[in-house]
């Protein structure tokens, strides 16, 4: 009960954030004492949510609970600035995402979600601004040719070189290249790891190494002790895992002429429908084109269900052409006696 007597003064008793509080109301009237009780309770809330912020609800969700790399990397690339949480609404979480595509912005907004709903569980705010979801659409795939390619990477700042060319060797996906320690490499062997809590499927992948990915992986020996692709640039991004590729992607996509430019005036703008992730797909589109099995490509590639490595079939008409003789008349038994 939170108000109990001890002889003929009443004492309260609240249990908040996992602390248990008890303290004499002095007084005997009941109705005095639930005043007491309640304005004590009111304060405990408001000094626990005083001067939270945006930041501070970032780091008690990274606390809670172990979480993958690829959290990590979600919050540490979210164009969000810090803010009280009062601040932190539905219009402000839209415009941070704006221009992602539905499926980005859906994984942005099931970790912005988990957030909000551990500071209300916290007290830090009342009503959560709970973004809602968008629908996904099934959408084609940009793969890139030789040329473009070539026109990409001259176009690209030196940080960002090396783990172009390894996304592209690879196919494996941006935060598993930008996140690649040396402890998930084996060079003799030629494979690369990711762990369970870093890929798409929840199930560790090991993946064959080309010569190219070799190569680039020789060329990063000595840069860092952990990272492969350590940022190479000042301040306290230095040495740490590529972040935020935003402004340099966007000037090398444009230099490169992988968009168009669309809008007038101020309002003129460069836009490409070429993003890190398909590098991926030019990775498997490549090989679908060069003649690779797709069963062999499913296990190069990481996939976990073959259903997704079939949207690259129609790139390999040799998959398909042995068996364009297979329909042949039936015979039944009779008929093949005859």
């Amino acid at each position: 009960m939170s108000l109990y007597k001890v002889g003929d003064t009443y004492y309260l008793y609240i249990r908040h954030q996992g602390e248990r509080i008890r303290r004499s109301c002095g007084t005997s009237n009941r109705a005095h004492a639930q005043k007491i009780h309640d304005q004590v309770k009111a304060d405990l809330w408001q000094q626990k949510r005083e001067g939270k912020s945006w930041l501070d609800a970032c780091a008690a969700w990274l606390q809670a609970a172990p979480r993958s790399k690829s959290d990590v990397y979600s919050l540490h690339a979210l164009n969000y600035d810090d803010r009280p949480l009062e601040s932190c609404t539905v219009e402000s979480f839209s415009e941070a995402l704006k221009g992602k595509s539905p499926g980005t912005y859906n994984r942005y907004r099931s970790i912005i979600n988990a957030i909000l709903n551990l500071a209300k569980s916290s007290g830090w705010i009342d009503k959560p601004a709970i973004l809602p979801a968008r629908k996904q659409k099934a959408q084609g795939f940009r793969f890139l040719t030789e040329a473009e390619w070539k026109r990409l990477y001259a176009a690209l700042p030196p940080h960002l070189k090396a783990p172009a060319r390894f996304s592209i060797a690879t196919g494996l996906r941006q935060k598993n290249v930008f996140f690649l320690s040396w402890s998930r490499i084996d060079i003799q062997r030629r494979i690369a790891w990711v762990q369970p809590e870093d890929s798409k499927s929840n199930k560790p992948i090991g993946i064959p190494l080309s010569d190219e990915a070799l190569d680039v992986l020789r060329g990063q020996i000595g840069q860092h002790e952990e990272w492969v692709f350590p940022y190479k640039g000042k301040g306290r991004a230095a040495g740490r895992p590529i972040g935020k590729i935003k402004t340099a992607w966007n000037k090398a996509r444009e230099r490169a002429g992988l968009g168009e430019w669309v809008g007038e005036g101020d309002e003129r703008k460069f836009e490409s429908n070429f993003r890190w992730h398909d590098f991926r797909h030019t990775f498997a589109s490549w090989h679908a084109m060069s003649g690779t099995p797709l069963e062999v490509l499913q296990k190069l590639g990481g996939w976990s269900d073959m259903r997704m490595v079939m949207k690259y079939a129609h790139l390999s008409p040799s998959y398909i052409a042995q068996f364009a003789n297979n329909a042949k008349p039936f015979k039944t038994a009779e008929s093949a006696m005859a």
